[in-house]
């Protein structure tokens, strides 16, 4: 018992506004140097349970005890840290160095000190020489990197990691690896939540499954990937359903930052309605970029970008016409409750009171979320979230609809289900449907065109 780090007895825990426990049951332990991997389906209550650990829970109805062994580092240190899964939402300050000093001096760390602590998380997570680096340039690996070096500087007993690949293509996954394999040798006390944990095979030491917020297995071996048969994508893109005239038309766009140079160079493109694409390119490659200047909320340096009937778009040129879906789903929720986080632009748009109501009963219905019609959005598992979010830019009906790696975070199942919704857009609504993403699609059927940005130039490729 001395010896361990975590003891959960019986935990439970009911979100506010929610009749079923998101856990329940739940007992576990944590010995000192362990790497435990929380394995379940999205949804299962991974995150939940990490939160309880760290004490980050709302109100709610809650049973049992958690309880976190003192750190066992010199001074002042928290018993536990934690990266969240999308790393940037913790992120604060501007600069590598600034973000892994914060917490050691809000714990009132000696000068010093901060300074040997910041050289220390450089080099533990493969950032050495980059203290000065802008965060906002930072890569997705890059930023998870920097979220686990700012977590191990205010040096906590426990490291929790909620699905820390889940933003990161295949270099950025090895890079992660490569990191918690040298922190495992360090002796670092590890629980982590993945739905995928493949990648960790060779480190993770017990394997926790969670299944409907309840612990169904420990385990010292691996669980099997579970095989799924794809669903098929019926009508492909037809000019004769659609029409030829382009909802988006890209020509000779350019896009540098000063720390990495240029990410679009003269970038083409032409898209009709209806059509279903997939740009695929690794992290860092400009897709975001690409998706914000289509949607008006940057302007390239130089090219002429036309979307949606408007040239050189401003957002609120754009408004009812494009939706985006971001990366972080919960960067753009905000609203009480889920029908009216769906109902807020329909609002704005100043549709009649019961147009609105049919239009957001439909939305969350196409969706399968009406049953979370009541829910505050911030309360819900990631997928739940995702779903909400795009209910929400889906309500009304765009002509375009932008997605930046809507799967990251989402198990196969769930991946396989968002394409379904996505397949039925251009079908029910005529919605050209965007897709960029560092991940293969789940089933490349899908897209009736797939295209590439490497080295700032977008190309077709085969279907």
């Amino acid at each position: 018992m001395h010896d361990n780090v975590l003891d959960i007895e019986d935990f439970g825990f009911t979100y506010p506004g929610s009749t079923e426990p998101s856990l329940s049951g739940i007992s576990a332990s944590v010995r000192r140097g362990e790497f435990v991997c929380l394995t379940g389906d999205s949804g299962c209550g991974k995150s939940t349970l990490l939160m309880g650990i760290m004490g980050l829970l709302p109100r709610g109805s809650r049973l049992g005890t958690i309880r976190v062994a003192p750190s066992a580092a010199a001074g002042s240190a928290p018993a536990a840290g934690i990266v969240f899964q999308t790393a940037e939402s913790q992120i604060l300050c501007s600069t590598v160095a600034e973000e892994i000093a914060f917490g050691p001096e809000n714990f009132c760390v000696p000068a010093d000190e901060i300074a040997l602590r910041v050289r220390e998380g450089l080099h533990e997570v493969g950032l050495t020489g980059e203290e000065r680096r802008s965060v906002e340039r930072f890569s997705a690996g890059q930023k998870q990197r920097l979220a686990v070096a700012s977590v191990l500087s205010m040096r906590p007993g426990l490291l929790l990691l909620d699905e820390p690949t889940s933003q990161l293509d295949v270099q950025g996954k090895e890079e992660l690896v490569a990191v918690f394999t040298e922190l495992k040798r360090r002796g670092h006390t590890i629980v982590m939540a993945e739905h995928d944990p493949r990648p960790f095979d060779g480190l993770v030491d017990r394997y926790l499954k969670l299944e409907r917020g309840r612990l169904v297995g420990s385990d010292r071996v691996p669980p099997d990937p579970v095989r799924y048969r794809p669903k098929a994508f019926l009508l492909p893109y037809s000019s004769s359903l659609y029409g030829t005239r382009p909802v988006l038309d890209v020509q000779g766009v350019e896009l540098s930052y000063p720390e990495t140079g240029a990410v679009l160079k003269k970038a083409q493109l032409r898209v009709s309605r209806g059509e279903r694409v997939h740009l695929f390119g690794r992290n860092g490659a400009g897709k975001s970029s690409l998706l914000r200047c289509l949607a008006g909320l940057m302007t390239p340096d130089a090219g002429r970008v036309w979307v949606a009937g408007k040239e050189s778009p401003r957002p609120g040129d754009l408004r009812g016409q494009v939706g985006v879906l971001f990366q972080n789903p919960a960067r753009q929720l905000f609203a009480e409750t889920v029908r009216e986080e769906v109902a807020f632009t329909l609002e704005r748009l100043a549709y009649p009171v019961e147009e609105v109501d049919r239009i957001v009963a439909e939305a969350l219905s196409f969706c399968g979320i009406a049953h979370l019609a009541e829910r505050a959005p911030l309360t819900l598992s990631f997928g739940e979230q995702h779903r909400v979010a795009l209910a929400a830019v889906v309500a009304p009906r765009p002509a375009l609809l932008l997605l930046d790696e809507p799967f990251a975070g989402l198990d196969f199942p769930q991946r396989l289900s968002l394409l379904a919704i996505l397949a039925r857009m251009p079908i029910r609504y005529g919605t050209t449907v965007f897709i960029a993403s560092h991940d293969e699609l789940p089933d490349r059927r899908w897209a009736d065109r797939s295209l590439t940005l490497q080295g700032g130039v977008i190309a077709e490729t085969a279907p």
